[in-house]
């Protein structure tokens, strides 16, 4: 009997220990199943802010469909990914990088999508599919992106997209892009459509395709879409303005200039270069003179710093579907105060700063050139 009696009291606190165990474990672990966090036909829904790969995982709590390798710090969607409302996803970090690798076995298997108030951050990170294949000219196994809201991404890598079917930014989207290839995906690399330009900056990136286009431009742009010093390649063009009155400007980038298409009368791409222009006065640098450049069409005026430096943005030329049009070569002029102190002959400038060199203006009765 004695051991009966010890077996009751014995139960109640085995019980409390391990009740107590479970109170530290859920103070200890981060909610699994977060409500902002959540899987709904198929699509991994995201409306929490500051959300990471990690959070996503471990809300999701299924592996098949989300997974986080913390130590790979990689992530593998078998899903839509899709941030709404006020939602924001933040893919890496300043000092370290991620990958998010899409699980698709058909065309448009997966996708990112961005809600208009939702945004989405990528920093020195990549996202990609886990099956590499691209076959030219037809609809590969990519992802779709659909952005509506924000994406900011430097440093980083978007491959194997579903550019058939992808509206990289259309409407009120907003962005920038610097340091960023988006490479090996079929039909368009970057397409944009009924976009807002002065939302939108792209520096230093790469659009190429093994598809179609480099950059297609769909439709009106209520403000010029601005691409500075990036690269645009296409198998079909380069760049392709489709079904509306597009401007883009095209700022040191590198294309082909018979890689421009256009599929009606309306739309034009702006070549512009900038040119660094040296004043000096007897061989020394002149500080805080105006420099203007004019040429068909067109004047830009700038001051010389410290070191008698202006950097002007100057027109080549605008291309269209009805023609092109050239704007250099300018004459530059430099005047202080109420004064011309120099004119040059007319100066073509039709290359990157580092190609054709720097333009030296010397202040001086009959000096100028480069």
């Amino acid at each position: 009997m004695p051991e009966m009696k010890t077996a009751k009291y014995v139960t109640p606190v085995i019980f409390g220990v391990v009740a107590v165990a479970a109170v530290l474990i859920v103070l200890r672990q981060p909610e699994k199943n977060d409500p902002s966090i959540y899987l709904k036909q198929g699509v991994v829904v995201i409306e929490k802010p500051n959300t990471t790969l990690a959070d996503v995982a471990l809300a999701v709590g299924d592996p098949s469909i989300f997974s986080y390798d913390a130590k790979e710090r990689k992530a593998r969607a078998n899903a839509h990914v899709g941030v709404f409302g006020k939602g924001s996803l933040h893919i890496g970090t300043e000092t370290q990088g991620e990958l998010l690798e899409f699980d698709t076995n058909v065309c448009g298997g997966a996708s990112l999508q961005i809600g208009p108030d939702a945004a989405v951050e990528v920093l020195n990170s990549e996202i990609a599919t886990t099956h590499r294949t691209v076959s030219a000219g037809v609809c590969t196994r990519g992802y779709i992106v659909y952005c509506d809201g924000r994406i900011t991404a430097r440093n980083s890598k978007f491959h194997y997209i579903s550019g058939n079917r992808s509206q990289f930014f259309r409407a009120d989207a907003g962005g920038v892009l610097e340091n960023v290839e988006i490479r090996l995906s079929d039909g368009a690399s970057l397409k944009m459509v009924e976009v807002d330009g002065s939302r939108l900056l792209f520096s230093g990136c790469r659009f190429e395709t093994a598809g179609k286009y480099g950059l297609f431009l769909s439709g009106s742009t209520r403000k010029p879409v601005r691409i500075e010093a990036s690269t645009l390649f296409g198998t079909t063009a380069d760049i392709f303005l489709s079904q509306g009155a597009g401007e883009l400007v095209l700022v040191d980038c590198r294309f082909r200039r018979r890689g421009i298409s256009f599929e009606n009368s309306r739309g034009s791409v702006h070549v512009k270069w900038r040119a660094r222009v040296k004043v000096t006065r007897a061989g020394r640098p002149l500080a805080g003179a105006t420099v203007a450049a004019e040429g068909s069409g067109e004047k830009v005026t700038a001051q010389t710093d410290s070191d008698g430096l202006a950097v002007m943005e100057l027109t080549e030329e605008i291309i269209a579907a009805s023609g092109t049009r050239q704007v250099t070569p300018h004459v530059f002029s430099v005047t202080a105060g109420n004064k011309t102190l120099v004119t040059s002959a007319p100066l073509e400038v039709n290359g990157p700063a580092d190609a054709i060199g720097e333009i030296v203006l010397d202040a001086e009765p009959g000096a100028g050139g480069r």
